[in-house]
């Protein structure tokens, strides 16, 4: 058995005439200088995760990695995960810390309408028909726009968000509370798939 390591290294072990790569699960993927990490290890394939875009996913056979290793593309660093790239690890599902801003906005602004028609429930004040609804969706989005207009001046973009019909909100605020208040439950669906780069 040989072993090649070392900072920013990548190890081959090898072990008679049987040679394959091996991604140390501890260690950050660099990979044509996009960051990934290890999910999954098997004798056929390993599964790797960007770190920059954590939905999406690749899988690289041994034979995909001695390629990319020949032509200096492939590099592993042995620096300390942080405590995000573990969870990327760790956690296959796409959660809400994993969405890009703009979307991650979407499903705050959705929560702000659920927060604030629960809010009126807890009263009793949460409105039956329409028309009612729609009053109540107008105000909650009035405070909407005064609170991120809070924003104006600093780096933050501001949302573009239209008023929301009630059907919408309802529509909403039912997977809000199906989901036991899980924000992901509110983000659009084709946000929430994971994509695999190859």
């Amino acid at each position: 058995m040989t072993e090649l390591t070392g900072n920013n290294q990548i190890a081959d072990v090898a072990s008679g005439s049987d040679t394959r790569i091996r991604l140390d699960p501890e260690a950050r993927i660099w990979i044509n200088g996009r960051p990934y990490v290890v999910v999954t290890l098997d004798e056929t394939t390993n599964v790797l995760r960007r770190v920059d875009l954590p939905r999406v996913f690749a899988r690289f056979t041994d034979a995909d990695l001695r390629k990319l290793i020949a032509r200096g593309r492939l590099i592993q660093d042995y620096g300390a995960l942080s405590p995000f790239e573990r969870s990327l690890r760790y956690n296959p599902e796409v959660t809400f810390w994993h969405l890009d801003p703009d979307v991650a906005d979407s499903v705050i602004f959705r929560m702000y309408f659920c927060f604030g028609l629960l809010e009126l429930d807890r009263k009793g004040k949460l409105p039956r028909g329409d028309a009612s609804m729609e009053v109540a969706i107008s105000q909650i989005y009035e405070r909407w726009m005064r609170r991120i207009s809070k924003w104006e001046g600093s780096c933050r973009r501001l949302p573009t968000n239209k008023c929301p019909k009630p059907r919408t909100v309802r529509d909403w605020l039912r997977k809000f509370e199906a989901s036991d208040f899980e924000p992901m439950a509110l983000c659009p669906q084709q946000h929430k798939r994971i994509i695999w780069s190859r």
